[in-house]
């Protein structure tokens, strides 16, 4: 069962200033335009402290409209009565809220791995990387784990393949990245060159992706090697087999 804190009076009160500019969730909504007598519900928004508490809150489902949810500085609010369409918002660093995105969380919630890279992603993008949608990080072979950032301080998410481990750990001083690979491939990836955070990141991932595809292909051709070989042994066998049965015949 999720564990949840309630939000802050001041998290209360911005989240639903920001909800009068979404048509579905502001007082008197379409909702409701629809529907005269339909009962108000309440803005209630409680805060997760783990990526765990989290998943297990989105598990739960059947959430009333105007629910909402926050972890680090993601917000999460439900925009469908007892539905799967969460309007996602993001705090910025003068304390505005941005909406950047509409999450349906029913596909990614059976993956792990794929949910805390999905979180983990828009937490570790800027707002303007968010507002311009271009917050995602790849779907590749690695596999995601983590808590994620449950406050700016505090927190960590890894990447791990067979030859390739990428780790960003949140301290005081800011969120710093680590990676374990063979040399040639961490060629290039230092953060000094790239713009942001989720750049770097992207390409990483990007690069061990490929280079764990590239390290299976010696496997694969060997075992089509042997595969090869084993049918020619075979038609030679039959071969073998067909002429003693001729020269047996002949005698």
């Amino acid at each position: 069962m999720f564990n949840l804190t309630p939000a802050t009076q001041e998290e209360h009160d911005s989240l639903v200033e920001k909800c009068q500019k979404n048509g579905w969730l502001k007082r008197g909504g379409f909702d409701w335009q629809d529907d005269p007598w339909l009962e108000e519900y309440p803005y209630d928004f409680s805060r997760a402290s783990t990526i765990k508490d989290l998943a297990d809150f989105f598990s739960n489902g059947n959430w009333a409209i105007r629910q909402g949810v926050l972890f680090g500085d993601l917000a999460f609010i439900q925009q469908v009565n007892g539905g799967d369409e969460w309007w996602t918002l993001k705090r910025c660093p003068d304390g505005s809220w941005l909406a950047f995105e509409s999450y349906t969380m029913s596909y990614i919630l059976p993956d792990m791995s794929r949910f805390t890279r999905a979180i983990a992603s828009m937490q570790l993008a800027t707002p303007e990387e968010c507002k311009r949608l271009e917050y995602s990080l790849p779907k590749t072979s690695l596999v995601w784990d983590g808590e994620a950032f449950p406050d700016d301080s505090s927190g960590y998410v890894r990447a791990r393949g067979e030859n390739f481990e990428l780790e960003v750990v949140a301290s005081r001083i800011g969120r710093g990245v680590s990676m374990t690979a063979q040399e040639g491939l961490l060629e290039g990836l230092d953060s000094e060159n790239f713009g942001t955070l989720i750049e770097q990141l992207r390409a990483a991932v990007e690069k061990a992706d490929q280079y764990e595809k590239a390290a299976m292909i010696p496997d694969a051709q060997g075992l089509s090697d042997k595969a090869r070989h084993a049918v020619i042994a075979s038609e030679n066998q039959v071969r073998t087999e067909h002429a003693e049965q001729t020269h047996e015949n002949e005698r």
